[in-house]
């Protein structure tokens, strides 16, 4: 169970982590829950008393609650709290403590209820990091690719060469999409082939089926209100998502990469593993096992019949880096450094 001051201290963290990502109203609702939140709703001793690690490299518990908040917002569920959300000015901290207080004693039972799922944004702009990553494969081995995604939410961004991308001066992608992915690029682009992809697979313990409108609003839900940028994105990859084939499993995530590698290779594909700050919320064994059966497999591996392993991830206090090993060499490489958004790519390979 985490300490009150461990559950307080994970909402000051976030509200930091919010207002470097770029959203003060999200900042701020963080900021005064950390302060007001107190044992007089059951939400409130629910949150106290946490049963698990509480903070962002566990349950999350300050983004299920701001996701729980947004999705009554959106619901027209709390018109008083409503009238301080984005697309309105930035209420002062007093004004919005208080009515966040008077939403907890209003829809106690609902926001309680919303605590049981998990935090998943399935960030699309993540795509425009780990697409120029999956050039890189396609250009070293020659080869189509076979995606696999763990922690893959709606497995929006298993349709990475459905979305356009400006990286620095150049233009990659589908030139026509929705969906356009510019970040702030330095460094080199990569060049060569563009991905061909021949099939799409993720797993996640909770998949959203985004066909479902509401599973579909709880996803967009845990998107921060005043960023409505990457609410349109998401979106305009649902509209996308549902014309390509793809396929996503209810499976633990160790459970899902023993049977997917433990398989014959295909000659003539490469299979990727991939995945975006995801595997920090992985239990240590279960990481340890996605690590030992990726080597094992890598130990399989031919250049007929290559195996990648692309994660974008945080590293220790640096921030978020995009990594490759690919076999049959399988050494670890890193290609760029982002903020977890990507607003920003620094490319280094």
């Amino acid at each position: 169970m985490s300490s009150q001051a461990e559950v307080r201290e994970g909402f000051a963290n976030q509200a930091m982590w919010c207002a470097k990502l770029g959203s003060p109203f999200t900042a701020q609702l963080m900021a005064g829950l950390e302060h007001s939140l107190d044992r007089q709703t059951k939400t409130g001793r629910t949150i106290l008393d946490w049963q698990g690690q509480s903070d962002a490299r566990g349950d999350a518990v300050a983004l299920r609650l701001a996701g729980a908040f947004h999705a009554l917002v959106r619901r027209g569920r709390l018109p008083d709290l409503a009238a301080l959300y984005p697309p309105h000015a930035l209420p002062c901290a007093e004004a919005l403590d208080a009515a966040v207080t008077a939403a907890l004693f209003e829809a106690d039972a609902e926001i309680c209820d919303w605590l049981q799922f998990p935090p998943q944004t399935n960030e699309v702009a993540r795509s425009a990091v780990l697409y120029p990553g999956l050039m890189v494969i396609a250009a070293e081995t020659k080869l189509p690719l076979a995606l696999h995604e763990i922690g893959a939410s709606a497995g929006l961004n298993l349709i990475p060469d459905k979305y356009a991308y400006r990286l620095g001066e150049a233009s990659l992608g589908a030139a026509e999409s929705a969906v356009n992915l510019s970040p702030q690029w330095s460094g080199v682009v990569p060049s060569g082939l563009e991905p061909t992809i021949v099939s799409r697979r993720g797993c996640d313990r909770n998949p959203i089926d985004v066909s479902d409108g509401a599973q579909l609003e709880r996803l967009i839900s845990y998107v921060w209100p005043d960023q409505p940028e990457r609410i349109s994105r998401v979106e305009a990859a649902v509209k996308l998502f549902g014309d390509v084939e793809t396929e996503i499993d209810a499976a633990d995530a160790a459970d899902w990469v023993e049977e997917m590698f433990e398989a014959p290779a295909m000659p003539g594909v490469v299979r990727v593993l991939f995945h975006s700050i995801t595997y920090q919320y992985f239990p240590d064994g279960v990481q340890s096992r996605i690590a030992t059966a990726m080597q094992a497999a890598g130990r399989r591996a031919t250049p007929e019949a290559p195996l990648a392993w692309l994660a974008f991830e945080q590293h220790q206090n640096e921030g978020p880096r995009l990594t490759l090993r690919l076999w049959p060499d399988g050494e670890m490489r890193v290609l760029a450094v982002a903020d977890a958004h990507v607003r920003a790519v620094r490319w280094l390979s």
